[in-house]
């Protein structure tokens, strides 16, 4: 089956009115408490964003923007003088601190992504339809002789104490119509009732066909993983395997420093998390399993059952697995910043994250979420892989929650059990702390 890949939260401001709305929320994000005390950082995301609607995202390249916005000379030392990149980070920070606040959930989105200067944006999300229902003093009380036909009677709002049809002493040869406000009210009152169980029974209806669609994508996603006979072998990243010279330290005290965290075998706190709840997903399936470092793991081992790996650049496993996927990790020659790359539009320039940043200063992670079938053997594998640690914590709750893997159904072939699939995954982070799992791209083939 061909490859067919999305980019789920791409939106593009068209229309004036569109370009409008991008623009009243930049100045509502403005007069923010985060913005509106400082120059420079206003300064910076009111001309990226008025650029790209404009359509001159051109411009928007860091010696071109230290010229136009922050008065440099045309031939000013861009690795000397950082202000662009400074000022960039700090307006993402802030943008995801603004969205965290809950009084801005749902509004439309200005988003500046990492090693980018070109802001994304996505569209508000539209409000619930509320209709509020009148209150008791809303409730019509007047005698049901003294009500007009214009007067709206809300089912069920007969008062205590009003007129009811009286018994005739002597039968007539047919009884008399009851009065035509009692026949609306005692049919309101059918309604009503009739309008709350269908009510109900659509409620039900729906909570179960999503459950069932959170519950078939969920055994869609892991039961290759959960029928494999055997255990399942679960492939932590080890550190300690990544560390290398350290610039400005000797050599020597290098590899002093190298074998004494070697002896500690290092993993990643939150790479532990991670795995820690895919330990608990399997226990409670009764599925057995067992733990591995990313250096003691080897192919034979691989090929005997399933498989999933946890960490991405520090797991040499993953690494290979997804190296030659859609979807893979590269550098930027010269940098810190690792990125998700898309191999069939590579131009796009994937998904980044500065790792040279402080944590604290990470506004967002991206990670990897596969399974892949081994072309030799026919195991599944099963991958959880961020840029950062806060990616992988990301790419784990993506796959432990129905709810979110669900989201792949909407965009998977039928039966897609026995396929390989891919996705990326981001994250906000804020306080170091990884935000909600959202699908970004995925493929099956």
């Amino acid at each position: 089956m061909a490859e067919e890949g999305q980019h789920l939260d791409d939106w593009t401001p068209l229309t004036e009115e569109d370009r409008t709305a991008v623009l009243g929320q930049l100045e509502q994000m403005l007069e923010s408490p985060l913005f509106r005390n400082s120059k420079r950082y206003p300064n910076l995301l009111r001309f990226l964003v008025e650029q790209t609607l404009a359509g001159n995202e051109s411009l928007l390249r860091e010696r071109l923007l230290g010229v136009t916005v922050f008065h440099r000379p045309p031939d000013y030392d861009t690795n000397q003088d950082t202000v662009v990149r400074l000022t960039a980070s700090e307006v993402r920070k802030r943008i995801a601190q603004y969205y965290h606040q809950p009084e801005h959930a749902g509004q439309l989105q200005i988003d500046l992504r990492p090693g980018s200067y070109v802001p994304v944006f996505r569209p508000a999300e539209p409000a619930p339809l509320i209709r509020p229902l009148p209150g008791p003093e809303e409730a019509v009380d007047e005698p049901a002789a003294e009500s007009s036909a214009s007067e709206e009677v809300l089912p069920g709002a007969q008062e205590a104490g009003e007129p009811q049809p009286r018994l005739a002493l002597v039968p007539p040869l047919r009884a008399p119509a009851p009065p035509p406000l009692a026949v609306f009210r005692g049919y309101g009152r059918v309604l009503a009732a009739a309008v709350v169980l269908l009510a109900l029974a659509a409620a039900s209806l729906f909570w179960w066909h999503a459950n069932q669609a959170a519950h078939a994508a969920d055994q869609q996603l892991w039961a290759p993983i959960l029928h494999e006979p055997g255990q399942v072998r679960l492939v932590i990243a080890d550190l300690s395997a990544t560390l290398g010279y350290t610039p400005g330290r000797e050599p020597k005290q290098a590899g002093a420093l190298l074998e004494v965290l070697r002896m500690g075998e290092l993993v990643n706190y939150r790479d532990s998390l991670a795995l820690s709840g895919i330990v608990g997903f399997l226990s409670r399936r009764n599925k057995p399993y067992m733990l591995e470092l990313s250096t003691q793991a080897t192919y034979p081992d691989l090929q005997r059952g399933a498989s999933v790996l946890v960490g991405g650049l520090d797991n040499v496993w993953t690494m290979r697995v997804t190296g030659a996927l859609r979807y893979h990790f590269i550098q930027r020659p010269g940098t810190y910043i690792f990125a998700i790359e898309d191999r069939k539009h590579p131009e796009q320039g994937g998904w980044n994250a500065d790792l040279a940043q402080a944590p604290d200063h990470s506004v967002e992670d991206y990670a990897i979420v596969a399974r892949i079938f081994d072309q030799t053997t026919g195991r599944p594998v099963l991958v959880a892989a961020g840029l950062g640690a806060n990616g992988t914590a990301a790419a784990a709750e993506f796959l432990l929650d129905p709810a979110r893997t669900a989201e792949l159904t909407a965009h998977a072939p039928r039966d897609w059990q026995r396929l390989n699939m891919e996705a990326v995954i981001r994250t906000q982070i804020l306080d170091n702390h990884a935000g909600p799992p959202h699908l970004v791209a995925c493929t099956f083939w």
